[in-house]
């Protein structure tokens, strides 16, 4: 059943339970199951918009009973392969019955040096975005900045800041890393209705021991402290930590840590199948 705003995918690259994984956390989403099973990122914002299409999305249109007919464009964060699969397009040319508008990927910067080596199949045509500039896509105002992750093709990831059709202000930032001084002061000039923020490592570790490609439970909560003082984020915008893999909390345990995080903010732990819209 489709549903606007609703997480398709919340792991990381390995996906929860990791199929070669036998820790705590992919053990217990075996025998759990529901909310503890986590595919690969992707995001539906309404019915002709996604931003990322991993490597799960056959599965992740199967298990929400939803398809990805009408989907008319993509944003993608950067071209690793748990945010962009490039059978996307492939897919798209092989049913009964195939969509006949054209669908239009987006790539960031760098990024769009991966269009050399990709296939054109089917009604699918390449946009390339900049950092720092505003697009309106399908009804909606959308500024790319930078994220501090880089692949073989591109430096910096893409994060997204969207003014939605119906006015809200919402941050995607996935595979970001702790922001740049220059991201953080862009967001200065936003106060965010919606922010999705990465957690990749659900544990806490000395900043030290932080890697700068993705964040820990540490570095999100302190990146999200910098946002409340700076004024980007406060107690009445929705806040969803997600691309969540095995290596530390559960869901449940995530839950429990930030209901008792004492903070002016709040965090929800997004979940496969979770609609903002029906929190």
């Amino acid at each position: 059943m489709y549903k606007p705003m609703r997480f398709w995918g919340t792991s990381g690259g390995a996906g929860v339970p990791s199929p070669f994984c036998r820790c705590f956390v992919c053990e217990n989403a075996r025998k759990v199951g529901g909310k503890e099973i986590r595919h690969r990122s992707a995001f539906r914002i309404d019915k002709k918009v996604m931003i990322d299409t991993g490597a799960d999305f056959v599965t992740q249109a199967a298990r929400f009973q939803d398809d990805l007919f009408d989907i008319e464009h993509i944003l993608i964060t950067h071209t690793h392969g748990d945010h962009f699969n490039e059978r996307i397009m492939w897919s798209r040319v092989v049913g009964a019955k195939m969509p006949e508008t054209t669908m239009t990927i987006y790539f960031v910067d760098d990024a769009h040096k991966i269009v050399d080596r990709l296939p054109i199949e089917g009604n699918v045509r390449f946009e390339k975005l900049e950092f720092g500039k505003t697009y309106n896509i399908s009804g909606m105002e959308v500024t790319p900045l930078r994220g501090v992750h880089n692949t073989a093709i591109e430096k910096n990831s893409a994060n997204y800041l969207i003014k939605l059709a119906d006015g809200r202000i919402m941050y995607y930032g996935v595979d970001s890393g702790y922001y740049l001084d220059e991201t953080f002061e862009f967001l200065k000039n936003y106060k965010l209705d919606i922010f999705i923020t990465e957690c990749t490592y659900p544990r806490e570790r000395p900043i030290e021991e932080s890697v700068p490609s993705h964040m820990d439970l540490s570095r999100c909560v302190e990146n999200l402290d910098t946002l409340y003082e700076n004024g980007t984020i406060d107690e009445s915008t929705k806040i969803f930590a997600t691309h969540i893999d095995c290596k530390g909390k559960n869901h449940a345990q995530l839950e429990e840590y930030f209901a008792n995080l004492d903070r002016g903010y709040k965090v929800i732990v997004a979940y496969d199948g979770m609609s903002i819209d029906e929190d």
